[in-house]
């Protein structure tokens, strides 16, 4: 996973490159961006009880919404948080990151949680809308060339999956610039239900030969490795007026 920044510069390009030749997936790529952090929350309902309390933090920062993902199966370590923020474009998430500093907070917010590290986002394939509920997120390896038939695979599955009755099932595919080691070289796959129950049903099907199984299989040999997955419970709790 440890790649030198040339690596990574041109596995970004090559993505970029791919993705922007084909105008569907241009117009995908135009879908918004995200910023991350991750964080080691000691009390994570007291945590999360505290940003939410702050919008206005949201607000300074130009955010178009905010919220969290608590990694509730494989996690990395304890109390794993991902404090995600939605931006227009990358262009404003990457100036609302200039205008706040995670590792420099008031001692109050410093003693409730570590700070690991931030990323910003860009849309491969696009949320058709942002719903976060919950979650499989997988980081996945996936060559270059690969990445616009992975794409339309993942489009494909989403419509077939909701089809078969799953109407809350929704796929987001992102890469990650400015991750360091943590992030480098991967692709993020973000699988989405309303909620466990769901979510379990969706799975339920595949075992049971659901139709959408040979789209599943497609685009899942279009993946070179998974290198992590897990569960999370993600919401919203921040939205622009």
């Amino acid at each position: 996973m440890k790649k030198t920044i040339l690596i990574i510069g041109l596995f970004l390009a090559a993505v970029s490159s791919n993705v922007l030749g084909d105008g569907h997936l241009a117009e995908e790529q135009s879908k918004g961006a995200f910023t991350t952090l991750m964080v080691a929350a000691k009390d994570t309902d007291r945590y999360l009880k505290s940003v939410k309390s702050n919008p206005a933090l949201y607000e300074a920062i130009g955010a178009d919404a905010g919220g969290y993902c608590r990694t509730v199966s494989g996690q990395d370590y304890a109390g794993q948080l991902m404090m995600w923020t939605a931006f227009p474009n990358v262009t404003a998430a990457l100036v609302a990151s200039s205008k706040y500093d995670p590792s420099n907070v008031p001692r109050a917010m410093a003693n409730m949680r570590e700070f690991k590290y931030g990323a910003t986002w860009a849309p491969l394939k696009g949320f058709p809308r942002l719903d976060p509920g919950y979650e499989r997120a997988m980081r996945i390896k996936v060559s270059p060339a690969n990445v616009p038939a992975l794409v339309a695979a993942l489009t494909k599955l989403e419509k077939e999956i909701q089809e078969a009755g799953h109407d809350t099932f929704i796929n987001g595919l992102f890469v990650a610039i400015g991750g360091g080691t943590q992030e480098a070289g991967t692709l993020y796959l973000k699988s989405i239900t309303s909620d466990e129950k769901t979510h379990g049903a969706v799975i339920d099907d595949y075992l049971s030969g659901a139709p959408w199984v040979n789209t599943y299989l497609q685009a899942s040999s279009l993946i070179d490795e998974v290198v992590n997955d897990q569960f999370e419970v993600c919401e919203q709790f921040y939205t622009a007026e």
